[in-house]
């Protein structure tokens, strides 16, 4: 009879775990995002978020890009890196995506880099870094949707860079719809579980 209250308490404990841990670090991770820490950098990275049918950039990306530009027209780096690799969308890769767009808002083909091999945050990290490596590059400041920049941050501090970050959503009129936020946070919170269970396995 006396097991039946340690069971109990055991299985509080546990659903506890299973709610509270992941619900706290989804708000943790929704907070980090809403916070502009946006320092002078080697360069400003742009992280991918797909094509339209057309080869330009996603809403989302391009709300990425346009924020890149806002800070690189205020000085933050001399340099923008755009980041994607190739969808089954269009056959253009996100990354020249993105650089077309940079060119046609008037910044010199000189600053502008790309990689188009990566299909998810965590080798847009790699193949970054080997971009920053082969020129002698230490500093990024991180573009994306709020939501991902805690990951993001981490993923890029992995490879040794210093990372600031600054969320798309500051050039942005307009706030995620909330079904977005819960969607997103959900996965990135699973996303950075799963990532640090791979570094530590």
């Amino acid at each position: 009879m006396q097991k039946r209250p340690v069971l109990k308490l055991l299985l509080m404990l546990v659903v506890g775990m299973t709610v509270l841990v992941p619900t706290f670090s989804a708000v943790f991770i929704y907070g980090y995002g809403q916070v502009d820490r946006a320092a002078p950098s080697d360069a400003i990275v742009i992280l991918g978020a797909g094509t339209r049918r057309d080869g330009t950039p996603s809403y989302s990306y391009a709300r990425r890009i346009r924020h890149a530009l806002t800070l690189y027209a205020k000085g933050y780096a001399p340099r923008l890196i755009c980041t994607g690799g190739y969808t089954q969308r269009h056959p253009k890769s996100e990354g020249a995506a993105c650089a077309e767009m940079l060119r046609a808002h008037g910044v010199p083909e000189s600053a502008i880099f790309y990689e188009e091999q990566s299909r998810n945050t965590e080798e847009n990290a790699l193949y970054t870094y080997q971009i920053m490596a082969a020129n002698g590059w230490q500093s990024v400041l991180l573009v994306s949707d709020s939501y991902h920049l805690f990951r993001a941050e981490a993923m890029f501090r992995a490879y040794g860079l210093t990372v600031s970050s600054s969320p798309a959503q500051l050039s942005s009129s307009s706030a995620l719809p909330w079904q977005s936020v819960i969607r997103n946070m959900i996965r990135e919170t699973a996303a950075f579980v799963w990532w640090q269970l791979r570094r530590w396995f």
